[in-house]
Order: structure tokens, then C-alpha cells, then sequence
């Protein structure tokens, strides 16, 4: 079990990475407890809630709205709950978002904290304090900036994850290799087999190599002003996959670093061999990108919050390991969108 810090001016984070829900009590504080989660994990690890006030959303994106958000606050305001009260967002990404965007305005914010139970949360959506909401097609575009006091990351959960949702969160640790850490995403080509197989020690590794990844760009970048923006590579092209295919978010994510790779390569920064090898990876994990992902797609990437009037921050990259930010006009994305078959060759 190891202990990951992050201390940023929104808030102080333990992140418990290979540790154990049955260690959950000790994290938690005195006074009221409120747990947000949804039906799918109240039905697998209700037996290891702690006491208090279990409150239940529906499983899934649909979930990921004000609405809910709403629904929760009258809730824990018919429950009593009070500003020294704790939030345990206890799930997947879904739940922690919104467990994250509720304590953060409920009376002006609680204090919370995550047992995070899919690989895409432990690696990627439950680190690092942002939390979110859609609006109709537009993914994450209301939320917030507030540290959970604690994080804690049991591998033994994974093993009720649906193939899907697992190769979603492999989407997330591929990524943070292709950013930042060569040797990561190397290691992770060369053993896929074990991380296909949930091979716990090995998991345990590679999720503490990835989420360290994470929480060195945070610490650096907590309200993402800069460097933060490195960690929405695959994102750009991604969202718009998302929210139109109704595929999960790692594996949108995959989709969207396939394009992202594509327009390093036409932007002259990633030389083809590398884009080769990066593309190799995924198609083992059957992921590629079509011809027409979607039709609207500059009209979704020019609306994304991602955007400023007229282009885009586009993640790319210079080589596996090293990614830039580069500010691309939307008619330079559009001629790449349209011109996609030309730029493979």
C-alpha cells in the first residue's frame, strides 16, 4: 500500500493506492457521514458501506447532470446533513463527479472523500479535485475545483468490472504513459497480457506509476491554467465521441488519441514511426478510429470548454512520453478532419 499527497491551494489529498476498503473507517472523521453511489454498487458492496445515509443514483452518464445534482442537495437537506457533515462519493468516475460537484456547493462546500471502484477512477477521475457535470452534448462543461481528503484505490474491486468498463479505464493509463512517462506506456505494450488478465500485483504497479503521473501535473497545475492541459490529450476529439456514440469515456478517449495522434503527425511533431507504434498498441485492444466518428465533430470541438473563439488547445505530441499544447485554429482542424485519409498516406 503506498500513500500518494497532493496539496494544492483547493484542498489537501491522500491518495491510497493497493490499499483496502476494509480501511476505510480510518480515513473517515467524526460526525454525520453521507454516501453517494449508485444502484450497481449498492447491490455489489453494500454489505461494506460504513454507517450512514446511503443516497442512490442511476448507474451511468446519464446520471451526470444538475438535475441529479439538485435531487442530491434536497436530499441531504431533508436528511439533516449540515456543513460539518462528509460526503463519500463511493463507485466509479460517474459517482465521484458528482459526489465532487455536490460537496462543493452544498452550503458552500463539505468535506468529501472517494472509494473509487473502476479502473478509469482510480487512474484518472477520482485524482486530482476537478468535478463535473454535462449539459445536454457538452461533457463537463459545469463544474468545480475542490481536492477529496482521501482516495482510496482497492485493485480487488476491479475484478466485478465488465470487459468494457475495464478496457475503458486501460484508455486513461495508456494516456498518462503517452504524456508523460515513455516507460510506462512501453511496459504497458509489453505486458498486456497481464493487464488484460487483472493480474492484481501488476496492476497495483502500474496504476501507483500512472496515478503519480496525475498528481505531479496537479500539484504543479491544480486549476489546469497550463500544464494541466496536457492530461486532456485524446480529449479534444474524444468528448464529441462520447457524448454522440454513447461509447464509454476511456474508450472514447482511446478514439480521440488515435485522432489526437493523427493531427501531431500532420502538425509535424510525432514522426509516423512513433505514431506506428502508439496505434499497434491499441488496435490489440481493438480500438481504432473510422473514417466519419461523427458528422458534427467541429461543431462539438469548437464548443468544448477547451476552446477559445476561433481555435482550439489541442494536446499533441512530440514524441510517446512527451506531449505539447498547441494553439490550432479551428479552419487548421477542420482541413485536418476533412483531409484524414490524405494525412495517413
Amino acid at each position: 500500500m503506498r500513500h500518494i499527497k497532493i496539496n494544492t491551494e483547493s484542498g489537501k489529498s491522500t491518495l491510497v493506492i493497493g490499499g483496502s476498503v476494509n480501511e476505510l473507517e480510518s480515513f473517515l472523521p467524526e460526525g454525520k457521514l453521507f454516501i453517494i453511489t449508485d444502484n450497481n454498487v449498492k447491490s455489489l458492496y453494500g454489505k461494506l458501506f460504513p454507517s450512514g445515509t446511503v443516497l442512490q443514483i442511476s448507474p451511468g452518464e446519464q446520471s451526470k447532470t444538475m438535475s441529479v445534482v439538485e435531487e442530491l442537495c434536497r436530499l441531504l437537506i431533508g436528511a439533516g446533513a449540515d456543513r460539518s457533515s462528509f460526503i463519500l462519493g463511493f463507485g466509479g468516475g460517474v459517482v465521484c463527479d458528482i459526489a465532487g460537484v455536490v460537496a462543493s456547493v452544498y452550503m458552500r462546500g463539505v468535506r468529501h472523500g472517494f472509494v473509487s471502484t473502476t479502473l478509469l477512477s482510480q487512474v484518472d477521475a477520482s485524482i486530482g479535485g476537478k468535478n463535473g457535470v454535462n449539459l445536454g452534448m457538452f461533457k463537463n462543461i459545469i463544474g468545480t475545483f475542490k481536492q477529496p481528503e482521501f482516495v482510496i484505490c482497492d485493485q480487488t474491486m476491479l475484478s466485478t468490472l465488465s470487459d468494457e468498463e475495464y478496457l475503458s479505464g486501460i484508455g486513461e493509463l495508456l494516456k498518462h504513459g503517452l504524456i508523460r512517462d515513455k516507460g510506462l506506456f512501453f511496459d504497458l505494450s509489453d505486458n498486456l497480457n497481464l493487464l488484460l488478465d487483472r493480474d492484481p500485483v501488476y496492476l497495483e504497479n502500474v496504476i501507483l506509476r500512472s496515478v503519480k503521473v496525475k498528481a505531479d501535473i496537479v500539484r504543479r497545475d491544480p486549476h489546469e491554467k497550463g500544464l494541466r492541459m496536457l492530461l486532456n490529450f485524446g480529449h479534444t476529439f474524444g468528448h464529441p465521441i462520447e457524448m454522440t456514440s454513447g461509447l464509454l469515456h476511456g474508450i472514447a478517449v482511446m478514439k480521440g488519441m488515435i485522432l489526437a495522434a493523427e493531427l501531431s503527425v500532420w502538425t509535424g511533431e510525432l514522426s509516423v514511426i512513433e505514431f506506428n507504434l502508439m496505434t499497434k498498441v491499441l488496435s490489440r485492444l481493438g480500438i481504432t478510429a473510422e473514417q466519419d466518428l461523427t458528422s458534427n465533430m467541429l461543431e462539438l470541438v469548437a464548443r468544448d470548454k477547451k476552446s477559445s473563439t476561433g481555435y482550439v488547445n489541442a494536446v499533441v505530441l512530440r514524441s510517446i512520453g512527451k506531449a505539447i499544447i498547441r494553439r490550432i485554429s479551428l479552419s487548421e482542424i477542420d482541413h485536418f478532419l476533412k483531409n484524414r485519409d490524405a494525412n495517413r498516406g
